[in-house]
């Protein structure tokens, strides 16, 4: 039974000394335990709650098909309510008492990344898929830090590319009025100037978690742009698009992954038709094998769980997990795992665009699928793109 964890084996006996043939922490001949955090009380419950359910729904479905080279995953998980001192306390626990072997599909980016001095320099355990990230996490490189989600900075320049190959000229870019979005935010302009250098590219920042977007929306509407790119939570979106469509704004609304969910969809209403966004899955409607297995196995064990995007993702992220598993062979611990993920390459879980990893590459993915909201529905704008070249 999965408590919050994970199992799995895979890989090449590759002769680097006695580390490797040593079984690791958190490991038996039948059990594979993962540790991982994610806000399950609070108001970001609403995305953690998901995430964790498709975590659990993968490990759950790998378990009962009698796991990975007859171990069976255990996953322990705690909340972290999105406060980074309690993912620090949280990752000291799952390492001293729980004795995990790894840090699997965590939920955050400054919250995980609050942890990073504990689990990399001192308690010297991987990190691998978790729902997050920055620039800083890959360059350069960190030894145990594996993700698979494109960089919200690489979202924010293609998003700056769509905009202005739609024939947008005058853009502008609402964002929280804080570093972790304004650094995003930034990236919107070069992004347009690389299909229309004479694109106007404005920032408008806003506080942080604004409830009432009545008056920006009213001084947006006032600068007359062709587009308006969000930079904001999911609630902040909805509340600016709404009191934009009640001003009589017509132009074309952006926004980056963590819009793309059936709660967008649902509380934004007719507000958010025609919201083009990027993202990091296939539409979850999508009548492809990958998909389809993930609605069955959410349905199967996580019944009361409608199927959506953030449980996708995190359902796609545990698949690529639980492949570098499946690729040891011999002693299954930390240095093995590393080993086994930087063996793949091109690895596709038919939801996420394929992965690879290498020794001086742990950033597994840089494309994204475009989405629009047409009908109630997210749907599929083209093929992928490549977030870091001039698609």
């Amino acid at each position: 039974m999965i408590k919050g964890g994970v199992a799995g084996s895979g890989l090449l006996a590759l002769g680097i000394g006695d580390a490797l043939a040593q079984q690791g922490p958190g490991v038996t001949d039948k059990e594979i335990k993962l540790g991982s955090w994610m806000p399950l009380t609070g108001p970001t419950a609403a995305y953690g709650v998901p995430h964790r359910a498709g975590i659990e729904s993968y490990l759950n479905m790998v378990n009962d098909r009698g796991g990975i080279k007859g171990r069976k995953f255990s996953l322990i998980v705690e909340d972290n309510a999105m406060n980074p001192q309690r993912t620090v306390a949280a990752a000291r626990k799952l390492v001293s008492r729980d004795e995990v072997l790894a840090i699997a599909v965590p939920f955050g980016t400054a919250q995980s990344t609050a942890a990073f001095e504990y689990l990399f320099a001192e308690a010297k355990v991987p990190l691998v898929n978790p729902y997050g990230g920055a620039a800083d996490w890959y360059n350069p490189v960190k030894e145990s830090l594996f993700g698979a989600l494109v960089l919200y900075e690489n979202q924010a320049r293609a998003i700056g590319r769509w905009a202005a190959k739609d024939g947008h000229k005058n853009i502008v870019v609402v964002h929280s009025a804080i570093n972790a979005f304004e650094n995003v935010a930034i990236n919107v302009a070069p992004g347009a100037k690389s299909v229309r250098p004479d694109a106007a590219v404005e920032l408008y920042s806003t506080k942080l978690n604004t409830t009432d977007y009545g008056p920006a929306a009213v001084d947006l509407v006032k600068k007359k742009p062709d587009a308006i790119v969000f930079i904001l939570g999911q609630g902040e979106i909805l509340a600016a698009a709404k009191e934009l469509r009640q001003q009589g704004y017509k132009g074309t609304l952006y926004a980056y992954a963590p819009a793309v969910a059936n709660s967008t969809l649902e509380l934004g209403a007719a507000s958010v038709d025609g919201l083009k966004s990027a993202s990091f899955t296939v539409p979850v409607t999508s009548d492809t094998p990958a998909v389809k297995e993930y609605r069955d196995a959410l349905a199967k064990y996580f019944p009361n769980e409608k199927a959506d995007y953030f449980s996708m993702i995190s359902f796609a992220l545990t698949k690529i997990t639980v492949e570098a598993f499946r690729r040891i062979e011999g002693p299954v611990n930390r240095q093995t795992l590393v080993a086994a993920l930087h063996t793949i390459r091109n690895y596709d879980t038919g939801i996420i665009p394929p992965v690879s990893y290498s020794p001086d590459r742990h950033l597994g993915a840089t494309t994204l699928q475009r989405v629009v909201v047409q009908g109630g529905q997210w749907v599929a704008v083209g093929g992928p793109i490549e977030s870091d070249k001039d698609w």
